[in-house]
């Protein structure tokens, strides 16, 4: 069984942090989640943003970051083709006050895709106007390779960034 489907062997990786813990996504819990601005523009411009989300536990792997039960992030990963694969994440209002074990957690995460999925390209869509995330995805080694003008579902503009 691979690591990315035995939640408890995920977890057994993050010792340091015992309230938190990571699950499979499950859309009951989204109402327990409160996004942050920009990641409330997916929910307000794509029609059942839950079922997509759904989706991308279907054809990829999708999980909630949780502290005491609450989900405080939602993050996961498609493969695309051979070699490579798409990661996101959706955040909670919350997600500054847990800032480390985040953070931590999401380096131990990204790794095991790479690793597990036999990845050679993880990439990220970023909403420009979300300077924090692109800073963090910085920190986690993704490089932005560029700017897609009107990409996102609210018309903005998002940065392609990759992890190699």
């Amino acid at each position: 069984m691979s690591l990315l489907e035995d939640i408890n062997a995920v977890n057994d990786l993050l010792p340091r942090y015992s309230d938190y813990f990571v699950i499979h996504f499950d859309p009951a819990l989204l109402p327990m989640f409160k996004p942050r601005d920009t990641d409330q523009t997916f929910f307000d411009h794509i029609p059942n943003f839950d079922v997509v989300l759904s989706g991308y536990a279907e054809i990829g792997h999708a999980y909630y970051f949780c502290y005491k039960g609450k989900p405080i992030c939602i993050f996961g990963v498609i493969p695309l083709w051979a070699g490579v694969g798409e990661t996101w994440l959706i955040t909670d209002v919350s997600l500054a006050d847990h800032a480390r074990p985040f953070h931590y957690t999401a380096r131990v995460m990204l790794d095991r895709f790479m690793s597990e999925l036999n990845l050679v390209r993880l990439q990220i869509s970023v909403h420009s106007h979300n300077v924090r995330a692109v800073k963090w995805a910085q920190s986690v080694k993704f490089k932005t390779e560029g700017r897609m003008q009107k990409f996102g579902p609210d018309g903005n503009d998002f940065f392609m960034m990759a992890r190699i």
